[in-house]
């Protein structure tokens, strides 16, 4: 149950950073509170619990949680021993964030593999876009040194990139995708003469 009583967080902020919501927070210490729940919303009214943070000897807080979303509401709810909690007042977060697409490996497909270099030099790369800008891809060998680098404007929809790799020799090699600078996804791929 959430209770309307004077909240005990006696500052509560949150700021967009990239594709982050940075939130933070001070208490005034009170000796009931055991923990606070970091709690998010898209329309101000339904809120899900997103984490849940400990009461710390220092009663200052800092929470980051990815936000794909360009606008979410945050509160934080604390918890006390007499088992109600109270919520601090909502605040809403803008992220710039373009699109919130992480791209992962399933979701992109490459062929042929193994390359056979003698039939054609083209690694063919589809994708399923649903709003990201720019994709990087990236050749690398088993020790991570980058072979090929390559950015490719993206269109909303199915996407299909060539990319040139009959020069490659013989071997292993990851292929390295990341869209709009989102965490970086890989996959391994054979080259064959």
């Amino acid at each position: 149950m959430i209770g309307s009583a004077q909240a005990e967080v006696l500052d509560f902020h949150a700021n967009g950073n990239g594709c982050n919501a940075d939130l933070a927070w001070t208490s005034n210490g009170v000796s009931g509170i055991t923990s606070y729940d970091v709690q998010k919303s898209s329309d101000g009214v339904t809120y899900t619990t997103i984490n849940t943070i400990r009461r710390s000897q220092t009663n200052t807080y800092e929470y980051s949680v990815r936000q794909p979303e360009q606008r979410a509401i945050y509160r934080i709810v604390e918890n006390n021993r007499n088992t109600f909690s109270i919520a601090s007042t909502a605040t809403a977060v803008k992220t710039n964030c373009s699109t919130g697409i992480i791209i992962d490996t399933p979701a992109i497909g490459f062929y042929p593999n193994p390359m056979l270099a003698s039939i054609g030099g083209d690694l063919h790369i589809t994708l399923e876009n649903e709003g990201a800008k720019m994709l990087n891809i990236q050749i690398t060998d088993v020790t991570g040194r980058i072979i090929i680098s390559q950015n490719s404007k993206l269109h909303r929809g199915l996407n299909q990139i060539d990319m040139n790799v009959g020069e490659l020799a013989t071997g292993s090699y990851l292929i390295v995708t990341s869209a709009d600078g989102a965490t970086p996804k890989a996959a391994r791929f054979i080259v064959q003469k």
